[in-house]
């Protein structure tokens, strides 16, 4: 099996331009069986496979990632906005951390109504705590 590792191939398209393969690598891929693109996958060294836990945090950036850009905010911008730490929320891009169950609740509720989790913070800051609450 002749697998280049991935940080042996160079890139010489520009930014935005379509990719082209020649003819003849076009007609190899295509008659590359299932197995054998499993096996070129697996020796890669660029390229290992990912745990199901490493592919769930993945999964979870893309999406903090996504809901950020439906704001259109910057990560400091959104981050002052909706009082997440900007290093918290690199981290969640990032898949270096991932957020847990209640900032994903509220993730999706700025995604799904952003000037409503606004109002629920402007509350929040609002509200005093009680000494019966503390």
């Amino acid at each position: 099996m002749n697998v280049k590792p991935m940080s042996k191939i160079s890139f010489a398209r520009k930014r935005g331009a379509p990719y082209r393969l020649p003819d003849s690598e076009r007609k190899r891929l295509k008659n590359t069986t299932d197995a054998e693109k499993e096996a070129n996958a697996l020796a890669d060294p660029d390229n290992a496979p990912l745990s199901g836990s490493r592919l769930n945090r993945m999964t979870l950036a893309r999406e903090v990632r996504l809901i950020r850009e439906k704001t259109g905010l910057s990560q400091p911008q959104f981050a002052a906005r909706f009082h997440i730490g900007l290093a918290r929320l690199r981290d969640y891009e990032q898949a270096r951390s991932e957020p847990d169950f209640p900032v994903r609740v509220f993730l999706r509720l700025i995604l799904q109504d952003p000037k409503r989790a606004k109002l629920l913070i402007e509350a929040v800051q609002r509200q005093k705590i009680s000494p019966d609450m503390a």
